[in-house]
């Protein structure tokens, strides 16, 4: 009985998609799975880069604590991107976390929302853990003012 009324619920089109699931359901799962590694390996990638991105924020600030915000982005951005290409990262997650794409500058600082915002919220102490939060959040990374 209950399945007759789920099958009455899902019309015709989702009994013929589960068909199409359960007759095919090893491939589909195979590929699903596929993707999910693929996103995972992107998704570490990515933590890799903005761990290293936050370690070098630091040290920038430690370094300059004079230079405006402004000054320490265009001081900063060609050593990071220097940096980016040297660990070597092959495919990080898109903007949207539904596939992945090659880790270039243009792609990376607005997914970190990297630029002078960043520096402001890592003096005052506050950070940018999670991947797309915006500067200023006040979570808090160390007590680096």
């Amino acid at each position: 009985m209950i399945q007759a009324i789920l099958s009455q619920m899902i019309g015709p089109v989702g009994r013929a998609i589960l068909d199409f699931y359960f007759t095919n359901q090893t491939v589909i799962n195979v590929i699903f799975f596929a993707w999910a590694v693929i996103m995972t390996y992107a998704s570490m990638q990515l933590t890799k880069i903005r761990d290293h991105t936050v370690k070098m924020s630091i040290t920038a600030l430690e370094n300059d604590p004079e230079l405006s915000n402004e000054q320490l982005w265009e001081k900063f951005r060609p050593v990071w991107q220097e940096e980016i290409k040297q660990l070597n990262v092959r495919l990080v997650l898109n903007r949207w976390n539904f596939w992945v794409t090659p880790p270039t500058p243009e792609v990376l600082i607005p997914i970190l929302r990297l630029g002078p915002d960043w520096f402001e919220a890592i003096r005052k102490g506050e950070v940018l853990r999670y991947r797309f939060l915006i500067p200023g959040k006040n979570e808090q990374l160390s007590s680096f003012k």
